[in-house]
């Protein structure tokens, strides 16, 4: 006859062993010792975009908060160009999933509407897409991107009532392109 109180021992040790190395895994993927899938916050993003495209940065929405997530970010921001000429409100996205069949097919899949733009650093990634299109007086340039390990987004609009429409354009175009660049590029402080 097995001693019941002599066997419990040894699968209570095991059991504890176990959580234990499940619960320190967890911390070292997933919680603060992890170092994988973090994206910049919206702080970071707003400290970073004057070196994409120079003016002033005004971050007015951030979702989730970084307890929810620090794999995905989703900012607004307000910008005036440094030489007053331009203004606009930008969103972005910018998520790192480690799916890289996934984060492909959210930048293949995204609405990007309005006339495809050329984009420069398209080969830098997997899937990159930008287009715009002018609606009263504004223009509106969306990007999608996708590397091996990001996805970014970036919806903007952007005005200079006292210039061209070809010159609005041009500014909007090659500033969303500039803007998305960085934020695949810049590293989480955090």
């Amino acid at each position: 006859m097995v001693n019941l109180r002599t066997s419990r021992k040894p699968l209570a040790a095991l059991v504890g062993v176990v959580l234990l190395g499940v619960g320190a895994l967890g911390l070292w993927r997933w919680g603060p010792l992890g170092d994988g899938e973090v994206v910049p916050s919206c702080g970071d993003l707003v400290k970073a975009l004057p070196n994409a495209v120079d003016g002033s940065w005004a971050l007015t929405r951030a979702e989730p908060n970084r307890e929810v997530s620090r794999a995905l970010v989703g900012c607004e921001f307000d910008f005036r160009s440094a030489d007053q000429l331009y203004t606009g409100k930008v969103a972005l996205d910018v998520s790192e999933v480690g799916d890289e069949a996934a984060l492909s097919k959210k930048a293949t899949d995204g609405p990007c509407h309005g006339e495809a733009v050329p984009y420069p650093s398209a080969a830098q990634y997997k899937v990159a897409r930008s287009c715009s299109q002018m609606i009263n007086a504004k223009v509106f340039a969306g990007v999608f991107v996708a590397s091996d390990e990001r996805y970014a987004h970036i919806l903007a609009d952007f005005s200079g009532p006292n210039l061209s429409d070809a010159q609005v354009i041009a500014y909007a175009n090659a500033s969303a392109q500039r803007i998305v660049d960085r934020a695949m590029t810049i590293e989480a402080s955090d």
